[in-house]
This record gives C-alpha cells, sequence and structure tokens, in this order.
C-alpha cells in the first residue's frame, strides 16, 4: 500500500464502510454530504467504490440545484463530487485516491469517502487517512457476521468506527446488542422506508444533521 497522503488543513475526513451488501453506504455518505451542503459548507465526495451505482444518482436534485462546485472550483459552500472508479469497475489504483483525498482536501470544510468492503490498497489508504468512520449494517445475524467479518480485516486501520444501526429488527437482536456483539459505540439507528429496503429520508436527515454537527462541536457527539 502506498504510504498515506499529507493533509493539508484540518478538515474532517469520514470513511463510510457498509456491513454486507446492499447495507446503505452510499445512501448513507450521500445523506452526510447533503446535510453538509445544506449547512453552508463546502463539502468534497469522494466516491470510492469501483462496483458502485454511482453517487451522482442518489444526489441528483442537489447537484441540479445550483448549489454543485465543478472540480476546480475554489472557496464558498458547494458540493464537489469526485468519482475515482473507471467504468469497467476495475480497482482503483492507491495513487489516484492519495491524489484526490490530498488535491481536494485544502478547498473543503468537510470530506466524505464512500468505500466498498473490498479492502485493496486504495481503500486502505483511505480508511487510514480518515479522521472518522462510520459502519451501517442492517439489525440481522447475517449483517452481523460479514460486519464483524470487515473488521477484522480493517483491525487498527484507521479510527474505529461508529456503528449506524439499520431498522427494521431481524433474528431477535435490537440496535444495543448488534453494537455490543460488534464492539463499536453505537452513533445512530436508521428507520426503513415504506419498501422497507430503503432508508427513511427523514431519519436519514436527522441522523446525518446531527453528525455533521457533531464535527464541529455544535452538538454532543
Amino acid at each position: 500500500m502506498s504510504p498515506s497522503p499529507t493533509r493539508p488543513g484540518s478538515a474532517p475526513c469520514v470513511a463510510v464502510f457498509g456491513g454486507c451488501g446492499g447495507a446503505g453506504a452510499s445512501t448513507l455518505a450521500a445523506g452526510l454530504a447533503r446535510s453538509a451542503l445544506h449547512s453552508g459548507r463546502a463539502v468534497v465526495l469522494v466516491d470510492g467504490d469501483p462496483l458502485g451505482g454511482g453517487l451522482e444518482t442518489i444526489l441528483a436534485d442537489d447537484l441540479s440545484a445550483g448549489r454543485h462546485r465543478s472540480e476546480g472550483a475554489v472557496g464558498g459552500p458547494g458540493l464537489s463530487l469526485l468519482t475515482c472508479a473507471s467504468p469497467d469497475g476495475a480497482p482503483i489504483p492507491p495513487e489516484s485516491m492519495g491524489h484526490a483525498l490530498s488535491g481536494m482536501a485544502p478547498d473543503a470544510e468537510l470530506m466524505i469517502v464512500d468505500l466498498p468492503r473490498t479492502l485493496g490498497d486504495a481503500t486502505r489508504l483511505a480508511a487510514a487517512y480518515a479522521t472518522h468512520s462510520l459502519l451501517i449494517v442492517p439489525v440481522a445475524e447475517r449483517a452481523l457476521v460479514s460486519a464483524h467479518r470487515l473488521l477484522t480485516q480493517l483491525g487498527s486501520l484507521g479510527p474505529r468506527p461508529g456503528l449506524v444501526a439499520r431498522l427494521p429488527c431481524r433474528d431477535l437482536l435490537n440496535p444495543q446488542r448488534l453494537a455490543e456483539l460488534l464492539r463499536l459505540p453505537l452513533s445512530g439507528v436508521l428507520k426503513s422506508g415504506r419498501d422497507r429496503s430503503s432508508v427513511h429520508r427523514t431519519s436519514l436527515d436527522r441522523f446525518c444533521g446531527r453528525f455533521v454537527d457533531s464535527l464541529f462541536g455544535l452538538v454532543s457527539a
């Protein structure tokens, strides 16, 4: 793995992982970016999942509402969305991830990196660079097993993640018990949407608003 890029400035960087496939990591990363954007901050969102569906589809409304900054823009509030992935889904070179993080950091008040569960060199580099980390996990035994495997691979790389538990509960688990079994602090609980396969937008926005504010000392973490 290439050395971690230097950190120019003090902008917090949040790494977002999904504990299993379809957990909602991209939805969570986009929600954090949306909350930071709506609070008037300059936010850089890095799509670091080469096999993801593309964060621009989740943030279509925000990107078309005049609040988007191009990659070369400097200063002022806005959203800079940077995709490191290639069209064929090939692994992201760690050099590309390093350049993305260090190159965009000077203009950011907050950086968010949506990362895959496959811990290649680029993912490990971003995890080590992050100042905060979130792991979103459905409250279910199979998701618990998958998340535990990811945490074992992460080891002590980067900050210990906070757990974002996703409802509904299954297998007699509850968010508190899930956090105990994963040995992670419970950062928040997200409700499901009407089809139970999506995250409830109000629940997501409420959590993301509190979390982003906590990064800047506006509310208790």
